[in-house]
Order: C-alpha cells, then sequence, then structure tokens
C-alpha cells in the first residue's frame, strides 16, 4: 500500500423516491490505493448505495467523486471507467445460469477488445488461480454455493482492476465456504497489491480488514 489516494469522495448525497429517502447525506470518505477496507452499517444504512457510488452503478445527486483518476461526478459514459477500474462480487455472484463457467468469466473481457484467443487463455488462468479450471465447460448451476463465488472472483478479476468491491461476498454461503472465500480475497488483495472494498454486516467478517468505516443513516459516524 503507498499513500496514494485511489478514491476521494467529497459531500457526497444520494436520495431516492424524489428526496424523500436520503440514502447518503454527505459523505465525506479518503481510500489509499491498495488498501483493504470493510464497510459496516445496519441494513439500510447506505453501505451498499456508497459501493454502486464508488463502482459507478449509480450516480449521485451532489458532491464529488474521484476514484483512480476519474472525477465520476463529470464524466458522461461510465462504461468505459468500469471496465478498466472496477471488479465486483456480489452476494448471489450474479453469474449467468446458461453459459458456461468459462464464459461467464470472460464477460468483462468484451468491453476491453480482447481477441477470443486472449480471452480464452485469460479465463482458463484465472478459474485455474481460483482452483476451478476442472470445472469450466460446466454452467454454474452445477456448481456448489462456493464455488460459483470462486468464479465470481476469477471474472472480477478479468479486467485486471484496480479495485476489487465486494458486497456481502460470504452473505449467502456457510462459515467454513465463508471463511475459504474471505482468504482467498485477503491473498489476492496482499499479492496483487489490489484496493479491497467489502461491505459486510457481519464484524468477524470486517475485522480482516486494515480499517473499517462504519454507515449510520447515511452518513460516516467511524472512519
Amino acid at each position: 500500500m503507498n499513500n496514494e489516494n485511489i478514491i476521494e469522495i467529497r459531500e457526497l448525497k444520494k436520495s431516492f423516491e424524489n428526496g424523500t429517502i436520503k440514502a447518503l447525506d454527505g459523505i465525506n470518505l479518503e481510500i489509499k490505493r491498495g488498501e483493504y477496507v470493510s464497510i459496516i452499517g445496519p441494513s439500510g444504512s447506505g453501505k451498499s448505495t456508497l459501493l454502486n457510488m464508488i463502482g459507478a452503478l449509480d450516480r449521485a445527486n451532489e458532491g464529488e467523486i474521484k476514484v483512480a483518476g476519474y472525477d465520476l461526478s463529470k464524466m458522461r459514459d461510465l462504461n468505459r471507467f468500469r471496465s478498466q477500474e472496477i471488479g465486483f462480487i456480489f452476494q448471489l455472484h450474479n453469474l449467468i445460469p446458461n453459459i458456461t463457467v468459462l464464459e461467464n468469466v470472460e464477460i468483462p473481457m468484451y468491453e476491453i477488445n480482447y481477441s477470443s484467443k486472449e480471452m480464452r487463455k485469460r479465463a482458463m488462468e484465472l478459474l485455474e488461480y481460483v482452483e476451478l479450471l476442472d470445472k469450466m465447460k460446466r454452467k454454474p448451476t452445477a456448481l456448489s454455493g462456493g464455488e460459483r463465488q470462486r468464479v465470481a472472483i476469477a471474472r472480477a478479476l478479468a479486467n485486471n482492476p484496480s479495485i476489487i468491491l465486494a458486497d456481502e461476498p460470504t452473505g449467502s454461503l456457510d462459515s467454513r465456504t465463508g471463511q475459504m472465500i474471505l482468504q482467498r480475497l485477503k491473498s489476492l488483495h496482499e499479492k496483487e497489491n489490489v484496493t479491497l472494498i467489502m461491505v459486510t454486516h457481519d464484524m468477524n467478517v470486517a475485522s480482516m480488514a486494515e480499517r473499517t468505516i462504519e454507515v449510520l443513516d447515511g452518513k460516516i459516524v467511524q472512519n
């Protein structure tokens, strides 16, 4: 980890239902490149909304957000930013059920103009990294929950992202499998110097991070 901020957020506000629901209410936050951060808070606190803002899955109503040198509040097309900088891991893995594991891992690479041969080679390397190369021709429905989440990690790494965003990545797994996934993510962070930001409600999961940020009622109460 170094001292360069990869994320800088100033007075970020986001509301829904014509302003009646304040999801984020003046967030200020800095995260350094290569840092491992957990974001905690009760359901409805705004933690997942904050993660979505960092990953450019949604736009703020007010404030400034800069991620990996991009000013997201001023960009029109966020697809390119997402494809180059962000890897997503969701609680329910969000794999496409009617295509193979290998094809799922290839999906993010369509945005970065790899040839089909390059995509296949990269996807196979990543499946080998998560120890699932032997399952590459199977459909996600033929895998266990832990295996599906490992495929999701491989997919998240496909575009060589500088930031991995994980939203409750162990929430649907049993404790043993969840620990395996967490160790895999921690190892990835340490070996590749990837910035890892994880939303969780589990304090045991949060304690594995270098820093814990607590969100309550759309505000940061601990940083």
